[in-house]
């Protein structure tokens, strides 16, 4: 019987079919962003529209930290499901959720009191707009727990491959993430109703997952209290996972913290416009990585050799769909801003993005090892990795930014990328030694593509 659920689950057909749909569910929010910024950022003005680029990263920082609760559910999940365990997944899941909902109310009310404090002295904003820019913080704090609890119980749908319900739930939330901040130019463009819109579709994201888990295994969805094993068990498997999902949120994001602190709140629109096109590269790997995780997580023991090829799989698809679009956004950044952003265009945009494009190749090639170390081989190398990398980053980023402004930002997140890719690969090829294969085969062809990427991006500028 587990070997046949762990065929079923780590069938070639069915992950393909679940990337695909995946890529279909992020391919309409994308749209949504395409055509909204530009409206977005003509319509609110330099400072308000640098307020709503700021909570899309604040946004999508938090739907990260979830103390790794997600990830380590993943893992255990899929193994249980792999393995004929379903009866043992209620436990697990509601460990966590308990788990990580008390620890976000408790961040919730921190953040509420802190909001005008953070706003007066970390960030840079226009007095006009200090009661606005205090508002949309206590709108992110109130959002906390739901925010989290929700990308924590899609984590369950994933470990179970049940892609097409997590895609129906997904599109409308990341539609309404970019069109639904319209709501507030007919209001006078006030950030706080921009950004309220995002967090109502948040948590009617989060609501909706408790109607469709129980599709897993069945009552799934009713809150319990769960036995003492299932706490200790994702505190064993998640101190690293959670270590990782800890840091690697603010490595992911800080940078867009420190344009807003360190530069009038306008450039925090000018980057995040940069960072929103550069990242939407991440639509691949964000499709990929999900339906990928729980395969290796689920065939690392039982099938080695299966888990290699995924990971031999995975990279080359990679490197082939991101080096494309990477090349284009290298060489082309200015003309492609100015036709899509019109009167809105900045010309610190198009400086910035060919370096941010390149910084998310890298990454995106580092998130396979990356994906196979916490999901089945060595947790805590990664969470060693990352923890290593914040303080070489925050340095890179006051030193580079001192010297360079903001292009200087996006260079420190370029160095920070490729430090990491270096890393992860160099952790897989020591700790798995059936993947030296896949990281010798990853280098002959990663180093040639990075180079062509670097010599674009220098001729288009100029």
């Amino acid at each position: 019987m587990s070997h046949e659920r762990l065929r079923a689950l780590t069938d070639d057909a069915l992950l393909k079919r679940n990337v695909f749909v995946n890529l279909a569910a992020l391919a309409l929010p994308a749209l949504a962003a395409l055509i909204s910024i530009p409206i977005l950022a003509r319509g609110l003005g330099p400072s308000r529209f640098g307020l709503l680029t700021f909570a899309w990263g604040v946004i999508g920082l938090f739907s990260l930290f979830d103390f790794g609760f997600g990830r380590a559910l993943t893992r255990l999940v899929s193994v249980r499901l792999a393995g004929g365990r379903d009866h043992e997944v209620a436990d697990l899941v509601w460990a966590a959720s308990w788990l990580l909902l008390g620890i976000m109310s408790v961040l919730a009310v921190a953040g509420w009191m802190a909001a005008p404090h953070v706003v007066d002295h970390l960030m840079k904003v226009p007095a006009r707009y200090r009661d606005e820019a205090v508002g949309v913080l206590r709108l992110f704090a109130l959002s906390l727990p739901p925010l989290a609890h929700g990308v924590t119980l899609r984590s369950v749908l994933e470990a179970a491959q049940k892609f097409p319900l997590s895609a129906r739930l997904r599109v409308p939330l990341g539609v309404v993430t970019y069109a639904g901040p319209l709501v507030a130019l007919p209001f006078g463009g006030d950030a706080r109703i921009a950004v309220g819109a995002i967090v109502v579709g948040r948590v009617l994201y989060w609501l909706a997952h408790f109607f469709v888990i129980g599709s897993i295994v069945p009552g799934l969805g009713r809150p319990r209290l769960p036995h003492r094993g299932a706490v200790h068990e994702l505190a064993s498997v998640g101190r690293w996972i959670f270590a990782s999902n800890m840091v690697g949120p603010v490595l992911s994001n800080v940078d867009r913290m420190v344009v807003a602190s360190a530069f009038p709140i306008a450039a925090s629109g000018w980057y995040g416009t940069a960072a929103e096109v550069a990242t939407k590269q991440f639509l691949f790997t964000g499709a990929l990585q999900p339906v990928l995780y729980p395969a290796l997580a689920a065939s690392y023991k039982p099938d080695p050799e299966r888990a290699v090829d995924l990971m031999w799989k995975a990279t080359w698809v990679t490197m082939l769909v991101i080096f494309s679009s990477a090349l284009v956004l290298a060489a082309f950044a200015q003309p492609l801003l100015q036709a899509w952003m019109r009167s809105a265009y900045s010309p610190v945009a198009a400086q910035v993005l060919p370096w941010l494009a390149i910084a998310v190749f890298i990454n995106c090639l580092a998130q396979v090892p990356f994906a196979m170390l916490q999901g089945a081989v060595d947790a805590k190398g990664a969470g060693i990795m990352y923890i290593m990398e914040l303080p070489i980053y925050l340095g890179l980023l006051a030193l580079f930014g001192h010297l360079w402004g903001i292009s200087g930002i996006a260079f420190a997140w370029l160095g920070r990328m490729s430090l990491d890719a270096v890393g992860q690969w160099s952790i897989m090829a020591w700790r798995f030694p059936a993947s030296r294969v896949v990281v010798r085969r990853a280098a002959l062809l990663g180093v040639p593509a990075l180079a062509v990427l670097v010599a674009a991006a220098i001729l288009g500028a100029h």
